[in-house]
């Protein structure tokens, strides 16, 4: 994942494609990938991200005050829709510099884009099974085939539909503003870097790159928040560890956040434990050999330390599995301890992530844009949540969530459907 050798698998390439738009960054190779990773980096570098914690603080008073509107405290709600709607308000405020106000219930666009999400990401029976038929079939089906496919008159065509004009719209809407109201100069943020020809690309192509911020902003790091404040109610006298740290830390910059060892290591084990990408899929564009960091031994007894990959052939990266290895996080590696990140060392081996040796943000030249936002995202929003709210799981007999991977790793009730149902108090 470190190399060029491996480019994204042609089944994941093209519902990348076909959900973004073609030349994404997801996608792009060589020299088109470094070209778009050297405007777009500059937004989410460490520098930036200090200037937008008060963006981060200010949703999480939204959040607040939307579940005080809900009539949450008292009950049990499903969480998630806000938590996305946050995630969503995020994305827009602190990268695009636009107020989506999902978390208002007015934006358009915000509503197309969870509904889209729950019809990727359903649990359904028949919806896995067409899953599986179309990872089984989609490497073989023309580009144009997809493309006309897309354009079918159908209820989820027209919502995919429907959200591309909806984000091209805001896209040219975003370029037209920056250049009407930019003062001179070389501005670093997202829609400056590219609206100065940094993008190097037409202004049509930023509807494919605002399209690949928005999902990946708000999907995973929506889906990571709810796990950790599922696993904080599951978990409660974690729980008020927790909340007796943020009554003697008392956070207000980003370092106050990185040193809080409770609140990192419950994140930490979601991440490591609930990864929104449980697997990549890769293809090697040409012949090379790929060492591995332990010997295995063949069915025929004997002992490799390298495989050769031929061209074209396909490579699984099992980052749930990586995550998951005895040898690495202990002979305890299957269950969840947020513990284990107290300790001096919670893993061992040559660290293959950028963040706490995970692979949950991938790595190399692949690696998320945006992961130091996603984290101080979901630092933010649980210390504001948990200063406020005691958080249990619902009183049923089987209220126990289970992830099921759907695009993503997507929380699934005993009864099928995606949600998180939390019961929730005010602090005393």
């Amino acid at each position: 994942m470190n190399s060029g050798v491996f480019v994204l698998g042609p089944s994941h390439a093209k519902v990348v494609n076909l959900l973004f738009g073609h030349r994404n960054v997801l996608v792009a190779r060589d020299g088109d990938h470094r070209r778009m990773r050297s405007w777009m980096n500059p937004s989410f570098s460490s520098n930036t991200l200090r200037t937008l914690l008060p963006i981060i603080r200010d949703t999480a008073t939204k959040l607040v005050d939307r579940w005080e509107a809900l009539g949450f405290p008292g009950n049990t709600f499903d969480i998630s829709g806000t938590l996305n709607d946050a995630t969503l308000d995020v994305a827009g405020s602190a990268i695009l510099e636009y107020h989506f106000n999902a978390l208002d219930g007015k934006s358009d666009l915000a509503k197309v884009q969870r509904r889209m999400m729950d019809s990727l990401s359903s649990t359904t029976r028949f919806a896995q099974l067409a899953a599986q038929l179309a990872d089984a079939t989609l490497p073989y089906i023309p580009d144009i085939v997809l493309r006309y496919a897309f354009e079918l008159p159908i209820p989820t065509m027209k919502m995919f539909q429907e959200y591309k004009k909806l984000t091209n719209e805001l896209s040219l809407c975003l370029l037209a503003e920056k250049r009407k109201h930019q003062a001179p100069g070389k501005s670093q943020d997202f829609v400056s870097s590219f609206s100065n020809g940094n993008g190097g690309s037409g202004d049509d192509d930023f509807g494919v790159h605002l399209r690949t911020i928005l999902v990946a902003g708000q999907d995973t790091t929506g889906g990571t928040l709810g796990w950790v404040l599922y696993k904080l109610a599951e978990m409660t006298d974690f729980q008020q560890q927790l909340r007796e740290e943020i009554r003697l830390t008392s956070p207000t910059e980003q370092a106050d956040y990185n040193a809080m060892p409770l609140l990192n290591a419950i994140i930490n084990e979601v991440l490591r434990m609930y990864s929104s990408v449980p697997m990549a899929e890769r293809v090697a564009v040409e012949d090379c050999v790929l060492p591995l960091s332990q010997p295995i031994t063949t069915r025929a007894g004997a002992k490799v330390s390298e495989l050769p990959i031929k061209k074209g052939q396909w490579v699984y990266v099992a980052i749930a599995s990586y995550h998951r290895v005895p040898s690495i996080w202990g002979a305890d590696a299957h269950e969840f301890r947020p513990s284990r990140w107290l300790d001096e060392k919670p893993c061992k081996g040559q660290a293959l992530g950028p963040h706490a040796s995970l692979l949950s943000v991938v790595g190399g030249p692949a690696v998320c844009l945006g992961w130091r936002l996603a984290i101080l995202e979901i630092q933010v929003l649980v210390v504001e949540l948990l200063e406020k709210y005691v958080l249990s799981l619902p009183p049923a007999s089987d209220n126990r969530l289970r992830a099921r991977l759907a695009v993503t790793l997507v929380p699934e009730t005993p009864d099928g459907k995606r949600q998180i149902p939390i019961h929730i108090e005010c602090v005393a």
